[in-house]
């Protein structure tokens, strides 16, 4: 994998900034860093490593960024104006500065997707919302998007331009950056385990592109999934290819539009944007791989199920059609037989009373017998019917509770996952820091 180092001054932030580009060509990935990082971070993290397979095939070049976070975000003890300022210098620094360096050395211009980790999520997802009309979208793991988590409750002008929740809520529907939006791939991420501060943030922005009718993927993973770099390295490559895959449906790239001074995201724009063409549409629910497995062990169990129906329905059909056969069958012995009538005798034998009358009475009995047994019969089917009923009724409810068993047991086995691994950073700490601790 070719990999460059570059140090060049700024004049928006009057200060020398370094950039590390890795890959020849392919889409463009700006990669921010977490808090107070420089450069190297991403790559010292492992986060290079889990994009190698993208790079090296040319799909994507990343350019890896330092950061100003303690003059700003962590200066907490810093006078709050100056703080937010310089935000908004290193804002400026991304848009005005390093979008036109990324072009050059990437040779395209092709709008970059912003991705980071933690702060660096938090860069990464101001990028794409202030300036959709330069970013393709982001992917934002952790991030907390609040101003107030680093500033309180102070604000001006400049710090609402960077509070994404904030500006998000003032945003009309017909504002130009909704159309813009929808073009883009807008995915955040958040565990909901140890150290997580931005789980809330995450569920008000949803439910502001939600009003907004913003296509987007606010993806929430589960509570043993923690604010630390193992987590990361899984959640990068899993949502980049996503990514990629949007932007590949999209029969053509659109070229961005370069303006000096794009609308502020909090303003109402009378004049709407001309409408472009929208992203392709997703094809599949788009769920964490655990949730996947769950989906798949669900539709095993209601195949099962629907299974287990048809057979016992099927035994019971059987059984009644058996018991009914039965019935017809006692019913058709039960009946008298036809005689045909006897031949005239030639002679004439006397009878006396006494014999006619036993015949008569002993030809009465026998009827009788005939017709108790046919009713007999007929109960015994109408009392068959009923139970095989019963049975099927019973055989179908057990099915029914041995596949909600095995929907149980698949729902338990999908949520159950390993134990998150032990925590190396912490947001507020440097992770230049920590490995000088480590020495």
């Amino acid at each position: 994998m070719k990999r460059e180092y570059y140090n060049q001054h700024s004049d928006v932030l009057n200060e020398d900034m370094s950039m590390i580009v890795y890959g020849e060509g392919g889409y463009p990935v700006i990669a921010f860093q977490a808090q107070d990082a420089k450069s190297n971070n991403f790559e010292d993290f492992g986060m290079i490593d889990v994009l190698a397979p993208f790079i090296e095939e040319g799909r994507i070049q990343v350019f890896s960024v330092d950061n100003l976070d303690e003059q700003s975000w962590s200066d907490e003890g810093g006078d709050k104006g100056a703080r937010a300022w310089r935000q908004e210098q290193y804002f400026k620094f991304v848009t005005d500065e390093l979008i036109p360096r990324v072009h050059a050395w990437n040779n395209s211009d092709l709008r970059p997707i912003a991705v980071g980790c933690s702060m660096g999520a938090t860069h990464a997802a101001i990028a794409a919302f202030r300036r959709p009309d330069l970013f393709q979208g982001c992917i934002a793991l952790s991030g907390v998007y609040r101003t107030s988590f680093f500033f309180g409750d102070w604000m001006d002008e400049n710090l609402y331009n960077n509070d994404i929740p904030a500006f998000l809520t003032n945003m009309p529907t017909d504002h130009p950056y909704v159309n813009l939006y929808n073009q883009r791939q807008l995915v955040m991420c958040v565990g909901q385990g140890a150290w997580e501060e931005g789980v809330d943030d995450l569920h008000y922005i949803d439910d502001q592109l939600n009003r907004l009718g913003v296509s987007h993927w606010c993806d929430f993973w589960g509570t043993d999934v923690n604010h630390d770099w193992p987590w990361w390295r899984k959640q990068m490559p899993y949502f980049m290819a996503e990514v990629l895959s949007d932007i590949d449906a999209q029969q053509e790239w659109e070229q961005p539009t370069m303006t000096a001074e794009a609308p502020k995201a909090e303003e109402k724009v009378e004049e709407k944007a001309p409408a472009k063409k929208p992203a392709a549409k997703r094809t599949t629910t788009r769920r964490a791989p655990a949730k996947k497995a769950a989906v798949a062990k669900t539709t095993a169990a209601k195949k099962a199920e629907a299974a287990a129906e048809e057979k016992v329905e099927a035994a019971a059909e059987e059984k009644v059609e058996a018991a009914k056969e039965e019935a017809k069958a006692a019913t058709e012995e039960a009946k008298p037989a036809t005689k045909k009538p006897a031949a005239k005798r030639a002679t004439t034998r006397k009878t006396t009373t006494k014999a006619a009358t036993t015949t008569k009475a002993t030809t009465t009995k026998r009827a009788a017998t005939k017709a108790a047994a046919a009713k007999k019969a007929e109960e015994a089917t109408a009392a068959e019917e009923p139970k095989a009923a019963t049975k099927a009724t019973a055989a179908k409810t057990t099915a029914t509770k041995r596949a909600t068993t095995t929907k149980a047991a698949a729902a338990k086995t999908a949520t159950t996952k390993k134990p998150a691994a032990k925590r190396t950073t912490t947001r507020k700490t440097t992770t230049a820091k920590k490995a000088d601790a480590a020495e």
